[in-house]
């Protein structure tokens, strides 16, 4: 689809300025991840598309891609697409693709689907980082490629990217 028309400063200040926005992302900030995620979306209920683009920008602009990506996917009309699969660490995962031999859109895919690029997620069942590793998968990865790693340093971005696109490859 054609890019939406630019969002005007009032729009964008419209998002910035509204409680329930301003609530979601300080939650999400001070790790109250799940409660900041349900004020957020309660509080786009009922918005517009242009209103939603404010907010995923909004979202976009602290960095935190699970709001950025799952706020732009309600719009019906218009769709941005930089919103919608946006490229954060870009350079390192790239690299990190190819060194593997991997095609850096299958891992910016599978990053997309798995964290929406949060790099400190945790899933339900212990897989953490960007890439989802479980502690077991990390700890055979790592001594694989000769890597001295400590369970802790799996959020770090490099070292997950490692890791993961090794396992995946």
């Amino acid at each position: 689809p054609a890019d939406p028309p630019p969002l005007t400063e009032a729009e964008l200040e419209r998002a910035a300025q509204t409680p329930g926005l301003q609530r979601g992302l300080q939650m999400a900030q001070i790790g109250l991840r799940d409660e900041g995620r349900r004020e957020w979306n309660f509080t786009l209920r009922g918005m517009g598309d242009r209103e939603l683009l404010a907010a995923a920008q909004l979202a976009c602009k602290a960095a935190d891609w699970q709001l950025c990506i799952n706020t732009s996917e309600r719009t019906r009309e218009q769709i941005d697409l930089r919103q919608r699969y946006p490229m954060p660490f870009a350079p390192e995962i790239t690299a990190r693709a190819r060194e593997r031999g991997l095609d850096p859109a299958f891992v910016f895919g599978l990053i997309r689907q798995e964290t929406r690029f949060m790099a400190t997620l945790r899933s339900s069942a212990g897989a953490s980082g960007l890439m989802q590793l479980m502690p077991a998968t990390a700890r055979w990865t790592a001594r694989k490629i000769g890597l001295d790693f400590q369970p802790g340093q799996v959020n770090d971005v490099d070292i997950n990217l490692r890791l993961g696109t090794t396992y995946l490859r």
